[in-house]
Order: C-alpha cells, then sequence, then structure tokens
C-alpha cells in the first residue's frame, strides 16, 4: 500500500515519541528518528491564550489507531504524538528543509474561528507517491469532555491528495497552563553470550580444544574479578566436557558454582545441543534437553527457563510446546524470512502457541531478534573491540554509535526493553579484554543516560525479559498472536531447503541410533525395575551413555542436517554406530538375563550369550540359529522381518517348533546397512507390545515354494499384483506403476511412482536451488524383474539415466502377500539404492495421482503434529519444499496418498496431486553459506507409499512402525528348536496389554537409583479422527504388571521440576498431550 507519515514531537513517559504518524493502507505505525535524542511537547497556544496539549492521544506501544473502513486505501493506521522510522523516503516523508536533520515534517496549528473552542493540525508537504500534488493531511480537533477515548473520523479526500479527518476528544479542550517537558528512557540490556557450534567445521573435541575450553576458563575468571558482569551459555555439550575436564581445577568449578547462584552466569536453553528444527524428530529433542538439563539440575539445582534457538534455519511449531511444556516462558529464535516487515510492523514479540490442539498449554512469549539475517551477532560484529579496543580517544565515538544502534531498533518493540545479545559464534576466547572494553563502553554510555535516555546495563536474559513483563504487567493481549505456525522455509538470498534431505546417509544413521536408544533403554529400564537385571553398581548403566551423547550431538543445527564437513559428518555416524554397538551389548545382556529366567519372575539363571551382529547367520554351516526378537513399542505388532543370509537351504519356525512361513529372495542390495549376502530371509513375526520372541532359523531343508525364482519382465502387458488390502497394477505403457486400489476403505486411485531429478544451479549443503523443473531420467523405461514369493512380492527396477554409462538408480517395491495385518499388507514399501550420484544431481521420488488435492499437501512438524501447507507460485520450486521427518500426504474429500520415510527428507507438492520427496543429492558445490556438498556416498533409504481414505490412523501407526523397527539378537547355533526352548524361558512381555491405539510410550528411561522416566504421548490432533482424537486413560500402576511401582511424581518434560499436586495414577491423555512421569519401583 502507500504510505504517508508526518510528526511533530512530543515527549511521553515510557517512550520519545512524536506527534503524529499517518499511513496509509493497511500498514502499522513504525518508531524512531535516529538522531533524535528528546522532543518537545505537542502543544499550541492559541489567540485567546489557551493552551492545548494532544500528547495524551498517544498511543507509546504504537500501535496507532485505526481510522476508516472497508481496508485499502480508506483505512488508515493513525498515532497522534509519534515518532517515524527515518526520512530517506522509505518509511517517512519529509519536508525538504527538514530533510538533513533527519527530522520528519512538522505539522502546523491553527485555531478554528471562534478562538478557543477547536483546533486544526495540518501535515503538508508529503512526497506525492503516485499522488499528483504534495500530499496534506488535516486533522480538526472538537472539545467533547465527555471522550475520554477519542474518536477518530475520516471525512474524505477534498481537495485532491488532501486527507481530512475529525477527532472529537477530551483532550481537545483548551488548558490554562503548558504541560511540563518529560524525560523517556530506553532501557537496553546488555547480555555477553557466546554461541558454540557442537561441531561444523572442526569436531567437537577440535572445537572445545581451540576455542571452547579458552571461552569458559577466561569468562570465569573475568566474571570473578568484576560483580558487575553477566554472562550466558547454551551448549552443554561443551560445557560438561569443561566441566569433567582434569585441567579444569577445583578452584574454577567452586567459582562457576558461585557465578551461578548470585546471578551473573546463566544457563539458557539448557540443551545438550541447540538442534536443528527441520530434521529432527521431538523425540530425540526431547532426549537431549533431558540429558542437558539433568546435567545442570544436578550439578547446580539450577533449572533454565528461557528458550534461545537462534542459529537452527528456521524453527518449528513444536519448539514453543517443548520449550512450554519444559517450564520454559520465553523462546527466542533469529534466523527467519521476512524479518524487516516484522521491525516495521512490531511483531518481532509475539505470542506463540504451538500447538492448536494443546492451545494454552502449548503457549509461550516468542521473540525474533531484529537486525540482520544473523541478528544474535549484530551487536558483536558492530564494535570490533579485538581489532580496536576502547580508550579515552574512541569510546565517544563508540557510544555514539551504540545510541544510533538503540535508537534505530527501538521502534520496533512495544516495551521501552531491547535486548542487545553481544556475542557470535565462538565469542569471547579472550574474555578479559573484551570485558575491559565493554566496561568502558557501559560506562561512558552510563555517563551520557541523561542527555541520550540511553540506559545500558549488564544483564542476564531472564533480567531482560523479567522487564519486559513488568512493562506490559504480564498482560500480553496487544502483542499478535500464533498459531500453529512455523517460520519455514527460511530464505538468506537462496532457499535453505537443501539441507532437509543433505547427507542421507548421516540422516539414516541418525535416526537409527535413536531407535537403538530407544530400545536398549527400555530393556535396560525393565532389567534393572524388574530386578532380573539389577545393576546394583551402575555400571552396565555406562553402556547407554556414548549412545546417549552421541544421538545428542547429532540433533545439533549442523549435524542430523548435513551440513557440517565430512571429517565431521564421519564422526557424528562413527560416534553412533559405536555408541549402538555398546547399547546393544548391554541390551543382549538384559534380555539373556530373561531368557536364563524358566519362568518369569525366578530365579535368574545364565542366558545365552545374544549379540545384535548378523555373523552367526551368515556363517552357520549346520544346526539352528535362535533369532531373539525384541519389539519396544506400547503395541502389538505384526512385521515382516527381512535378515541377510549367504544359504537358501532353510527353514523357519516359532518357539513352539511350528513352521512359519519364511522367503529367501536374490539379495538386490537395497536394504539400508545392507551387509553383503547372498540371499534376504523374510518371515512374518509376531509381538506383543514392549516383549521379546524367540524363532529359529534351521538349516538343511529346503522348501521350493519359499525360494521363488527371479523373473524379467517382459512388459507385454499391464500386471495386477493384489493382496488382501491392495491391489497394485503395474504399466505396460510405462513400466511404472499406475493405479493402485484399495479394498478395505474403497479408494481407486491412478498413481504413477516415479523417479526424476534436478539439476543444481546453486545448490549447496544449504541451499537448494535448480536449474529448473525435475526432468525424467530417461525416456526409457526400466529394467523390471519380479520376485513372487509367499512373503512378499518384489518388483525390482533399474533406471536408465540418460547420459551415464551405468544405473546409479535403483528401487525395489515390495508388497507383501503373507496372512498378515493391514499394517504390514497396507503399504509399498519402497528400498531405493542411489549412488554414486553425478555431479548437480538432486534426485526425487514422485508420486503422481488422481487425487484433487487443490495446491495443498501436509508435513509432520518434527514427527509430532501434522502442518497444512499450500503451493506459492511466487516462491518457486525451492521456496515450496518442506521438512518431512516422518510422513507427508496429500488428499481429496475421497482418497489420500501419503509417504511415510524412515530418515528426513525435503518434500514437496508442485502440482496439484503430486507429492514428490527428495531422496538423495550430490550438488557438487557450495552455496556461499558454509561447506559445500559433495556426496557421493551409495545410500539406501525407504518409504512407505499408503493409498487410503482420508485418514491420519495409518500415518501415525506407521510412522512408529517404519521409524522403530524390531530390533533382532542372535545367538549362538543350537542342536534344536527344543534344546533352546527347554533350557530358557523363548518369550516374554513386559506391559500388561496394548496401549491405546492413540497413545505412544515416548520414554521409559533410567534417571536414578530406582526412579525412572516414563513420557506418554498422544498421537492424535483435535478433530483429526473422530474416535481416536478424543482424551484417554491409561493405568500406570498396572501398566507394568512385573514391575511393582511405588511412587509416581509428573514432572515437567526434562524431569527437573514436580507440577504441583500428587500424580494420579490414572492419567488422562487429551489430543496431542505429552506427559511426563517420574516413577520409582
Amino acid at each position: 500500500h502507500d504510505r504517508l507519515a508526518f510528526e511533530c514531537h512530543t515527549m511521553l513517559c515510557g517512550r520519545s515519541v512524536p506527534v503524529v504518524s499517518v499511513f496509509f493502507g493497511l500498514c502499522l505505525a513504525l518508531a524512531l528518528v535516529p538522531s533524535l535524542a528528546y522532543v518537545y511537547p505537542c502543544t499550541h497556544k492559541s489567540s485567546s491564550g489557551d493552551f492545548y496539549d494532544l500528547s495524551p492521544l498517544t498511543k507509546c506501544d504504537l500501535s496507532g489507531y485505526t481510522v476508516g473502513s472497508g481496508g485499502g486505501d480508506d483505512q488508515f493506521q493513525v498515532n497522534i504524538c509519534q515518532e517515524v522510522d527515518d526520512c530517506g523516503g522509505q518509511e517517512a516523508v519529509c519536508q525538504a528543509d527538514y530533510f538533513k536533520a533527519g527530522l520528519a515534517s512538522q505539522g502546523s496549528f491553527s485555531d478554528l474561528p471562534g478562538g478557543g473552542k477547536g483546533l486544526v493540525l495540518t501535515y503538508g508537504g508529503g512526497d506525492g507517491g503516485g499522488c499528483p500534488h504534495p500530499r496534506t493531511s488535516v486533522f480538526t480537533f472538537n472539545c467533547d469532555p465527555a471522550a475520554t477515548t477519542p474518536v477518530f473520523t475520516y471525512s474524505g479526500e477534498k481537495p485532491q491528495c488532501t486527507y481530512n479527518f475529525q477527532v472529537r476528544s477530551s483532550v481537545a479542550c483548551p488548558v490554562q497552563q503548558a504541560p511540563q517537558r518529560q524525560v523517556c528512557p530506553i532501557n537496553v540490556w546488555l547480555v555477553p553470550h557466546t554461541h558454540d557450534d557442537v561441531g561444523w567445521l572442526q569436531t567437537i573435541d577440535g572445537y572445545y580444544q581451540s576455542e571452547v575450553k579458552h571461552i569458559l576458563d577466561t569468562v570465569v575468571a573475568a566474571l570473578v574479578a568484576n560483580p558487575s558482569r553477566k554472562f550466558m551459555y547454551v551448549e552443554q555439550a561443551f560445557f560438561w566436557r569443561w566441566w569433567t575436564d582434569p585441567n579444569t581445577s577445583d578452584t574454577q568449578r567452586s567459582q562457576l558454582k558461585t557465578l551461578v547462584q548470585n546471578g551473573q552466569f546463566e544457563f539458557v536453553l539448557g540443551g545438550w545441543t541447540m538442534p536443528d528444527e527441520a530434521c529432527t524428530t521431538f523425540g530425540a529433542e526431547v532426549d537431549q534437553l533431558t540429558l542437558g538439563h539433568q546435567f545442570i539440575y544436578n550439578t547446580f539445582n539450577f533449572r533454565p527457563t528461557k528458550g534461545w534457538q537462534i542459529d537452527p534455519f528456521g524453527a518449528s511449531s513444536v519448539t514453543p510446546t517443548l520449550s512450554k511444556l519444559a517450564g520454559f516462558d520465553v523462546q527466542l529464535i533469529d534466523r527467519t524470512t521476512n524479518k524487516g516487515e516484522m521491525e516495521a510492523n512490531q511483531r518481532l514479540q509475539f505470542v506463540w502457541q504451538g500447538s492448536p490442539s494443546l492451545g494454552k498449554k502449548s503457549e509461550i512469549f516468542g521473540e525474533v531478534m531484529g537486525g540482520g539475517a544473523n541478528g544474535y551477532c549484530d551487536w558483536f560484529f558492530s564494535f570490533d573491540f579485538e581489532k580496536d579496543p576502547v580508550n579515552s580517544g574512541n569510546v565517544a565515538q563508540y557510544a555514539t554509535t551504540f545510541v544510533n544502534m538503540v535508537n534505530a531498533r527501538k521502534g520496533w518493540y512495544k516495551t521501552p526493553n531491547i535486548l542487545a545479545q553481544w556475542g557470535c559464534d565462538f565469542a569471547f576466547q579472550n574474555a578479559t579484554p573484551m570485558f575491559n572494553s565493554m566496561d568502558k563502553l557501559v560506562a561512558q554510555l552510563q555517563a551520557t543516560q541523561d542527555t541520550t535516555h540511553v540506559f545500558v546495563k549488564y544483564a542476564t536474559l531472564s533480567e531482560y525479559w523479567q522487564a519486559v513483563f513488568q512493562a506490559v504487567n504480564n498482560n500480553f493481549g496487544d502483542f499478535p498472536v500464533n498459531i500453529g505456525g512455523d517460520f519455514f522455509d527460511y530464505d538468506d538470498s537462496l532457499w535453505w531447503s537443501g539441507y532437509f534431505t543433505s547427507r542421507v546417509q548421516l540422516k539414516g544413521i541418525v535416526r537409527r541410533g535413536e531407535a537403538t536408544a530407544r530400545a536398549m533403554e527400555t530393556l535396560y529400564s525393565i532389567g534393572r525395575a524388574s530386578g532380573v537385571a539389577p545393576d546394583t553398581s551402575g555400571t552396565a548403566a555406562n553402556q547407554l551413555t556414548p549412545l546417549r551423547l552421541a544421538n545428542a550431538d547429532a540433533t545439533h543445527h549442523d549435524g542430523v542436517t548435513g551440513t557440517s564437513v565430512p571429517e565431521v559428518v564421519s564422526m557424528y555416524e562413527n560416534d553412533i554406530l559405536n555408541g549402538a554397538q555398546a547399547a546393544g551389548t548391554l541390551g543382549a545382556g538384559v534380555l539373556s538375563a530373561f531368557l536364563g529366567q524358566k519362568t518369569l519372575g525366578g530365579e535368574v539363571a545364565a542366558g545365552p550369550a545374544l549379540t545384535t551382529s548378523v555373523d552367526a547367520l551368515l556363517n552357520f554351516k549346520n544346526g539352528t540359529i535362535p533369532l531373539v526378537l525384541y519389539n519396544s513399542l506400547g503395541w502389538t505388532r505384526h512385521d515382516i522381518i527381512n535378515l541377510p543370509i549367504n544359504r537358501n537351504d532353510v527353514r523357519v519356525y516359532d518357539a513352539a517348533n511350528r513352521p512359519v512361513v519364511f522367503q529367501v529372495n536374490q539379495n538386490f542390495d537395497v536394504d539400508e546397512f545392507n551387509v553383503t549376502s547372498t540371499y534376504r530371509l523374510f518371515f512374518q513375526a509376531s509381538l506383543p507390545a514392549l516383549s521379546y520372541v524367540t524363532y529359529f532359523v534351521v538349516s538343511g531343508s529346503s522348501d521350493p515354494e519359499a525360494i521363488p525364482v527371479s523373473e524379467v519382465w517382459a512388459g507385454l502387458e499391464d500386471t495386477t499384483i493384489s493382496n488382501n488390502v491392495l491391489a497394485v497394477t503395474l504399466s505396460s505403457s510405462t513400466g511404472r506403476i499406475s493405479n493402485v486400489i484399495n479394498k478395505v476403505d474403497g479408494v481407486a486411485v491412478d498413481l504413477d511412482l516415479d523417479i526424476a531429478r534436478y539439476i543444481s544451479l546453486h545448490s549447496g549443503a544449504y541451499a537448494f536451488t535448480p536449474k529448473g523443473n525435475a526432468a525424467p531420467l530417461s525416456a526409457q523405461q526400466p529394467k523390471t524383474t519380479i520376485v513372487k514369493g509367499p512373503i512378499v512380492t518384489e518388483i525390482y527396477q533399474e533406471f536408465v539415466c540418460d547420459g551415464s554409462a551405468s544405473s546409479f538408480i535403483k528401487q525395489s517395491i515390495r508388497i507383501v502377500q503373507a496372512n498378515a495385518s493391514a499394517d504390514v499388507q497396507g503399504a509399498l514399501c519402497v528400498h531405493f539404492k542411489l549412488g554414486v550420484l553425478p555431479s548437480h544431481h538432486e534426485i526425487v521420488s514422485v508420486v503422481r495421482s488422481s487425487v484433487q488435492s487443490a495446491g495443498v499437501f501436509a508435513t509432520d512438524s518434527n514427527g509430532f503434529e501434522m502442518q497444512q501447507r499450500k503451493y506459492v507460485y511466487d516462491l518457486g520450486i525451492q521456496g515450496n519444499y518442506f521438512p518431512m521427518v516422518y510422513a507427508a500426504y496429500i488428499r481429496d474429500r475421497h482418497s489420500q496418498v501419503a509417504l511415510i520415510a524412515e530418515r528426513s527428507h525435503g518434500a514437496a507438492s508442485l502440482v496439484p496431486g503430486e507429492l514428490e520427496c527428495m531422496v538423495h543429492r550430490n550438488p557438487d558445490m557450495g552455496d556461499g553459506f558454509g561447506p559445500g556438498l559433495t556426496d557421493t556416498d551409495i545410500v539406501r533409504p525407504a518409504l512407505r507409499v499408503l493409498v487410503s481414505a482420508p485418514s491420519s490412523v495409518g500415518l501415525h501407526r506407521h510412522s512408529y512402525l517404519h521409524n522403530f523397527p524390531v530390533q533382532v539378537f542372535v545367538a549362538p547355533s543350537v542342536q534344536s528348536v527344543a534344546s533352546f526352548t527347554s533350557a530358557y524361558t523363548s518369550s516374554g512381555q513386559f506391559m500388561a496389554a496394548d496401549l491405546p491405539s492413540n497413545v505412544h510410550l515416548l520414554s521409559f528411561a533410567y534417571l536414578q537409583t530406582n526412579q525412572f522416566i516414563v513420557r506418554l504421548t498422544h498421537l492424535f490432533a483435535v478433530d483429526e479422527d473422530e474416535s481416536l482424537a478424543v482424551p484417554v486413560t491409561v493405568d500406570l500402576s498396572k501398566l507394568f504388571p512385573k514391575m511393582q511401582v511405588k511412587t509416581i511424581t509428573e514432572t515437567t518434560l526434562s524431569a527437573t521440576k514436580q507440577i504441583v499436586g500428587p500424580a494420579p495414577s490414572q492419567v488422562v491423555l487429551s489430543p496431542k498431550e505429552i506427559r511426563t512421569f517420574v516413577v520409582t519401583f
């Protein structure tokens, strides 16, 4: 909209403001004149000697009055006695004679005829801005003693470009004496900080030794030297290293404890890392937050209450939800798109309600840091004290620069408080000289504050927010509200949507580490709480620590994102894999103890030596291999187990020595973490909730029906493959799937499952910028092999790629044939083998369907809640890509097509009825924001494609089944099934019954002594399902029948603070609730 602003000046308590700002269109009033220290009362002395004081009409929160109706050019935002941003023609219109002074135009007063009965305030000289004449605004004020709230009326544009307003108000009545001049301060809270990346250009240990150790050493010394200094710290991955470092002295530890106690040193956020918000699961975020908070609380008896997510590349709607549940009242973020618009319209601070289902239970106060793309570094970068320390010769100029920065920003906020976050990446490596310069600057600013009205002091983040809350009396009604919204995608000259997919192998290992940790945590907790594997010394729990730490490290926003240098990527991968091996050894020991019980609850004997390695299965010659399967989920599951094997003359039996239907296929090398083998063994397994079951692979006899022949499909006619749920048609004209029917739901969808490629233009680890639309790999049909067996039908395809001598893209589509549950039969399981990709290739799996999605689709937010997206043409391809952690879908009134992932990807719906997922990328170039991305890994991601009626039931269930697979433990070869079952307890269930299908056991983790964290979450959002999106009750006292519950205490999310009141054993979960309990057994 066109925008026009004029002003004269006054001083009001609480703000420094000019007289009037008028903005045409739906634009909010702005703030200040940068060079102005204070202004004068907006008064007029009439010809009869009366005084008029208009200053009470000012809204100090800068929101202004809405004048007119109908929107567009007939609606205005007016603020009497208000400042405007500048006089550069962009934010204000200035008279020429005031332009050089940096002041906006002043209005002129005149009396109405009749002396003392009214007042006219005219603003002229405004830039035409498309108007043929200079714009003029005329305000006629009428005295109305009863109008304590002013009544503004727009009376039209006459003559052209002159805008006329009538104002009835009690302050338009004349007074006998001019008001006294008043002074209005701006409070600046100077918060020193450092942002320490938990891996990026260096490994974690590399950063610690070269930079972070010096930061913490010197900051502690600097704070001890001057009690007025303050500092805040975030990343516990580094702080824990410093605290446990033998080179950190006891004196330093003691000093740090004192600094925390006296409020000089504050922990903010307090998680292990500052986690990424696009690629992480909400469960991983909870785990790393708990890890950090428990360390802080146990060491310092301190609980962080402020969130600080200032470097992740966009912000998720899950952030305020988890923050609120952790006991935070504020969440600061930084990297967002359209920050300038937020500054101009005073929307940097807002009420942020993360989940519409949870309402105020997920509501927190949010702030986007103003300034540039790296707002958290703005103040630090503006004062280069390392090169030019403060001294008597330059301190005045530094102070002027500081005051100008304050004046340039104060109009962005609704209270007279500004956060000056002083720091950046790995700042304060030599803290003492930095603080010495800051001390001199602060002293200069304090010495001149009566003139500048800028009041500066060192502060912690909590002190800043206490002042903001006090200024509004904890009433946030005037602040904008963001309900369920996120801040994706992030645009910093390029759209940062590439990292949703970057480093596909790393993303898969991260998700595998999360699943392994959860499985082994629950096993250890069950063993310890039940007394079967008591670990009285606590040494066994140490085997969980490496994986806990590695998983937490990888949540860092340059970790799972794939935006670090290759050396650091390898560090994350290796740490998780090594940690998983140690945790697996622990889990195997606990499970062995349960096997050693002849009856559950009876005396424990030595169990078999279990391992998570499949070597015994690969190498056994004769005999029987026991496979002990563990289900860590709280629901019964019926899964197809898929393992490598080097022989096909085998059979499968259950613990009752009954034959189990199985299948041995040629190994097409499409399974993740592939072990080189000749074949893949498939069989169906049924596992109750939170249980283990033993199956047996017996060598020496083969079943011809279980060894299907691989046949190359000629493609002469369409082929349909069916099970009890799906009918899938393979088209002879394309060589690809063309139609899917869900026989249970009665839904038929034309569906083309294709693979395409983008060619990189300015892509890198962060950004995705293609040359144009995704193009087909080739005009040729893929080479297709079909394997039909009693368990699965496998459609294996090799795609021909133009310009390549060999196929670097292969996929296998598996359709379950066994008499299994709809969970298994209702999905197309797509496994890929991708790579080595040529340079500048970004590969997508594309689903083209007959679904009438109208440009709307949905992706999940960190696996917690679905977020609706709408295609926006002006944002291009890359701006319409969004993170998919677990799921994405398109739907219409009758049908739905969904994708379920086992690692994070970028996803988009660029054309109605289409859904695409980026599955691998090798830009082989940089985007200018950090390390480039050259990814020559061969990767094997997997997707599940669901075709159904519109429903979220399958989305949620498949998300957890796909991401938390059955854990397989292998025992040494035995003589027979009977010899094993007679010696050991071959199955066991640790949960009384299945949890309700809308409840997930998020955590069962050891805390300390006999205390364990139990977290439950409701899977459904309000109105997401008629029967499942409802409150549900779980009885914690009866959940684990083999363990005697002594006490139940409900706590905050990270289990550091008890929620007031006794925790009932009967827990009611409303839609999307997460509830955390500390249970003593």
